[in-house]
């Protein structure tokens, strides 16, 4: 803890940045420290699971929060171990911002090879 602090005061004094990791299953690396007023959030999602949509969802709110706070920006990058499931999970996470932040991201539009689509949300 103690070089925990020692970090991320000199991450705040030289107005820099931590990737915060969510990574499903792992709660030992994801850390909830902004030392600036922006925040990269490396989501990895486990393949569609029903547990994504209620991280989403938690990231959605928290968010919210922030962006209430004083928070000026967040980055949300979606990861998946199989990358088919990757546009779906990002459409949900936008519209899900959207919803909750009040946001008019683009929800983008993929092409879907026929019957790859059966575990989605």
């Amino acid at each position: 803890p103690e070089n925990t602090n020692r970090l991320f005061e000199l991450l705040n004094s030289t107005n820099k940045g931590w990737v915060i990791t969510d990574t499903s299953g792992r709660r030992d690396c994801l850390h909830m420290q902004n030392p600036v007023p922006r925040a990269f959030i490396r989501f990895v999602g486990n393949n569609m699971h029903k547990t994504d949509a209620q991280r989403v969802n938690d990231w959605a709110k928290r968010t919210k929060q922030w962006l209430t706070d004083g928070m000026h920006s967040v980055y949300f990058f979606i990861h998946q171990h199989d990358e088919l499931y990757a546009p779906p999970l990002s459409q949900y996470a936008i519209k899900k911002f959207n919803e909750v932040c009040k946001l008019t991201i683009p929800v983008p539009v993929f092409v879907e090879e026929k019957n790859k689509g059966e575990k989605l949300l």
